[in-house]
């Protein structure tokens, strides 16, 4: 058995776009709903900021991998 921590990318990188069509760096900056209830400066700006805003995040991961059966005539192993 062996493993160890690691960094995990997003899922979403840059370029994907959400099902409005929102995106890190391509697509629109809100969804169509939104301009004139942002265009407003009254309460829930910061609610609308944090659904359009997009960021890449890396986190933390871990793994753990354990060797089961070794198929030494085809060079494989299983786990």
């Amino acid at each position: 058995t062996w493993g160890g921590e690691f960094e995990v990318p997003s899922y979403r990188t840059g370029g994907f776009l959400d099902p409005k069509g929102r995106g890190m760096y391509s697509g629109y900056d809100q969804a169509v709903a939104l301009p004139a209830l942002q265009a407003d400066g009254k309460g829930g700006q910061e609610e609308l900021f944090k659904e359009s805003n997009k960021v890449f995040d890396i986190g933390k991961g871990a793994i753990e991998m354990e060797v089961n059966k070794v198929n030494a005539e085809l060079g494989e192993i299983g786990g």
